[in-house]
């Protein structure tokens, strides 16, 4: 077996400059090209470039997704959250200098171990998520107090931290990392058999 890699500006084997000579890359290797591109030479504003300039709202982003991909129910909600937590790993990887075709090894060679780990969630980490969670909702709710509070016409610290405070002793469930790195593996195996 081997493998070809394709080099230059952007990886291309066929004479027009593409991929192959079907057409341009679609899907998670189309979004790996347009974030690599987005590293080097970001348009003004792009959402892509402030995320990878903020490692925290990015990795706040990655919990924020992972959990309403969690909670989503029907089909196509579970999709479009997939879609979402999809974007915000891929800026992570290219952030990193990862890239798919090592996500995709990482994944052949999990495939293919004979003994597993019991793949139980790491507390530490939730416990973790659960805090940037709660931190994201308090914030939130602190924002929509003093909005609220600003539109009767009076805005006080009381009232913003009156939402802090409710948002703040509200419980949050969070699905462990663990869980939510199975299920973008999941995925991630059924976007490769499409690619």
């Amino acid at each position: 077996r081997f493998v070809v890699r394709q080099y230059g500006e952007p990886p291309a084997f066929c004479h027009r400059k593409t991929l192959t000579c079907w057409g341009h890359a679609t899907g998670i290797r189309e979004l790996q090209e347009t974030l690599q591109s987005r590293l080097r030479n970001a348009p003004p504003g792009s959402y892509t470039k402030r995320l990878f300039d903020d490692p925290d709202l990015l990795r706040q982003k990655l919990v924020e997704e992972a959990q309403e991909l969690a909670e989503a129910t029907d089909a196509d909600h579970v999709a479009a959250e997939a879609a979402d937590v999809l974007y915000f790993a891929m800026v992570r990887c290219v952030a990193a200098g990862a890239t798919f075709e090592q996500i995709e090894s990482h994944l052949n060679r999990r495939s293919l171990k004979i003994q597993r780990r019991p793949g139980n969630a790491k507390q530490s980490r939730t416990d973790a998520a659960n805090k940037i969670l709660k931190d994201a909702q308090a914030e939130k709710a602190a924002k929509a107090g003093a909005e609220e509070a600003g539109k009767s016409g009076s805005v006080t610290a009381g009232s913003a931290v009156a939402a802090s405070t409710t948002a703040s002793s509200q419980r949050v469930t969070y699905m462990g990392p663990i869980a939510a790195a199975a299920a973008i593996i999941f995925i991630l195996q059924g976007l490769r058999q499409r690619l």
